[in-house]
């Protein structure tokens, strides 16, 4: 199992209890009924979550793409920007990845893609 992929699961998961908890603690503490319902939805939405991530990692519908970063390409007034990533065999794949992602020049990435049974990536 990609440790990637592990820790998201067991964050994923933890945030899960966290909210759980927290609401716990405020029911037992102020005796707000909607705040814990409210929590224990949200619970089982991270629950449900993290479930199908581990079956996704279990059965391995993922796609795993390594390769140096050659490009970035800035996108004015957009939430993203462009990557060219370069693989083993030299070909390269034009990325959009989110401005929250901080990807430079000349390293090396691998980033794991969700895939469906319907499709495969080239």
């Amino acid at each position: 199992m990609p440790k990637p992929l592990l820790r998201r699961l067991i964050l994923t998961f933890l945030v899960g209890i966290s909210c759980f908890f927290t609401g716990l603690v405020f029911f037992l503490h102020e005796g707000d009924t909607s705040f814990f319902i409210l929590s224990i939805l949200l619970f089982a939405g991270f629950a449900v979550k993290a479930i199908l991530l581990g079956l996704q990692i279990k059965r391995k519908t993922y796609f795993v793409l390594e390769g140096s970063c050659s490009d970035v390409r800035l996108r004015l007034f957009r939430n993203s920007h462009d990557i060219v990533l370069t693989d083993q065999d030299g070909t390269e794949h034009l990325l959009r990845i989110g401005k929250d992602y901080n990807i430079h020049s000349g390293v090396s990435y691998r980033l794991y893609f969700k895939t469906s049974s319907d499709s495969i990536p080239s």
